[in-house]
């Protein structure tokens, strides 16, 4: 049983976790997806206004003229420096590059152009750009390409700030360029000897784009949690469920085991009582007949104290209390007094103590009484003391009378507590195995409470003993 238990919330918690996997997966590449196609109409629309412009020019309007100044009118020294050695070669394209990128973010014209295009379409005003020089590849004689500027491999002389991962910075005020806000790269070429290669890239996109794209996605998000809540709990209630009619299937499995036990050790003496008073020897001495009918007698009364008892608990269950005054320390005097006298356990007392004033209290009498005689029952047989002691007290605070009954017993474990009040529940402690019966008497105890209107509140220690202390509105 512990196994199959162990296999059905293994299965069952890997399905959950697989569901949610599959909705968290389905979610994740929607998202994906929005955030591919995001402004897609904004970026299609900047590409053609920003290819147009540039037609015959590079990285911006009027950005060649700079270009060619230091890259065409310095080529030819540019390649004298590199077959004289590769750290003159670098000193010297560093230069120039240098002064390349300042007169290039110095003359930027894209400010305005992005500005205008921005106008044209409505484009909201925190859309940003990145304007980028993505790698630079001089072209000397013989066609011989000699790399002098990528991304990958930035040069010293450029700060932090205006590094990228596309590339130099030359404009625009966009600090994450990403594939999904690149509107478009491009790069230039000329097959001729004494040129150059160059590859530039734009991007543009909102400064908050995971949050928006999270807003457009927001129903989707929303419907995915509450879908995943819902899973949730419907695994958690099926699964409790679940677990309540298990428990609830063995404890009536474990009630008919201890209930044919308990009748059947009494039909069993009786039986067997009967048999002897059938037996002609003991017929002839009608002195040998007293004890079995005595015997018969009190295995009878033991059979109708069970009847009695599960019949009880159907009365309990099925109907309203007819309730009388009472002078709570007069009853309890009686009570306590009839069960001392027939107490038939050894070192073993019940003790009385309350308060002087009288405490008038309406409550059902057979009941009640039915209900304390169970707590009596329960302290003596769960007690390994030598010398078992019961104590029952009353007292008066402010508008509540607490009558508590404590015993010097075996206790019972907190997590106990919560379920010895459940029908057919016993407690199993490890020497206890042998105590009989049926598992009613302290449900019975609480049905009670409960159908009085009063509260119940129990404090145990193992091995010290237990105190059940009842509220009663007075």
């Amino acid at each position: 049983m512990r196994y199959s238990l162990k296999a059905h919330k293994g299965v069952s918690l890997l399905g959950l976790i697989l569901l949610i996997s599959v909705v968290f997966y389905l979610t994740f590449n929607t998202f994906k997806l929005n955030d591919k196609q995001y402004q897609a109409v904004e970026k299609n629309l900047i590409d053609e206004r920003y290819t147009q412009r540039i037609r015959n020019d590079k990285v911006f309007p009027g950005g060649v003229t700079i270009i060619n100044r230091y890259l065409m009118n310095n080529i030819h020294a540019l390649e004298a420096a590199y077959h004289r050695g590769p750290d003159i070669f670098e000193h010297e394209k560093n230069l120039i590059l240098d002064s390349m990128f300042v007169a290039l973010r110095k003359g930027n014209t894209m400010d305005s152009l992005f500005a205008a295009i921005k106008a044209e379409y409505q484009i909201d005003e925190d859309f940003e750009y990145l304007l980028t020089i993505n790698a630079i590849q001089l072209v000397f004689k013989n066609m011989m390409l000699v790399n002098v500027y990528h991304a990958s491999d930035p040069p010293p002389f450029l700060p932090d700030s205006l590094n990228t991962r596309a590339g130099v910075r030359i404009g625009g005020y966009l600090h994450t360029p990403l594939p999904q806000n690149e509107i478009t790269s491009i790069t230039v070429s000329n097959a001729e000897d004494y040129n150059y290669w160059m590859s530039f890239s734009l991007h543009a996109d909102h400064r908050n784009r995971t949050w928006r794209i999270v807003k457009l996605m927001m129903p989707t998000f929303l419907l995915a949690l509450f879908a995943i809540g819902c899973v949730v709990s419907i695994y958690y209630v099926t699964y409790r469920n679940w677990l309540r009619q298990k428990k609830l299937a063995e404890m009536k499995s474990d009630f008919v085991n201890s209930i044919t036990h308990e009748f059947n050790t009494p039909l069993s003496t009786i039986i067997v009582a009967n048999k002897n008073m059938q037996n002609n020897s003991i017929l002839a001495n009608a002195e040998n007949i007293k004890p079995l009918t005595k015997i018969i007698e009190r295995q009878s009364l033991r059979l109708q104290k069970l009847f009695d008892q599960v019949m009880d608990i159907t009365t309990m269950d099925n109907s309203t209390l007819q309730k009388e005054p009472h002078e709570l320390n007069q009853l309890l005097a009686e009570l306590v007094t009839d069960y001392n006298v027939k107490l038939s356990v050894q070192n073993t007392a019940v003790g009385l103590h309350t308060v002087s004033a009288p405490l008038h209290v309406e409550l059902n009498k057979f009941f009640f009484t039915t209900m304390l005689f169970n707590l009596f029952d329960n302290a003596i047989k769960y007690n390994h003391s030598e010398q078992k002691r019961i104590t029952v007290d009353t007292t008066l605070d402010e508008n509540t009378i607490k009558l508590r009954i404590a015993d010097n017993g075996t206790g019972i474990p907190d997590k106990e507590i919560a379920h010895v009040f459940e029908k057919f529940y016993r407690f199993q402690k490890q020497g206890a195995q042998h105590i009989p019966g049926l598992g009613l008497g302290l449900y019975y105890t609480y049905q009670c409470i409960k159908s009085h209107g009063w509260k119940l509140s129990v404090e145990s220690k193992g091995d010290v003993g237990s105190q059940f202390t009842i509220h009663i509105p007075h």
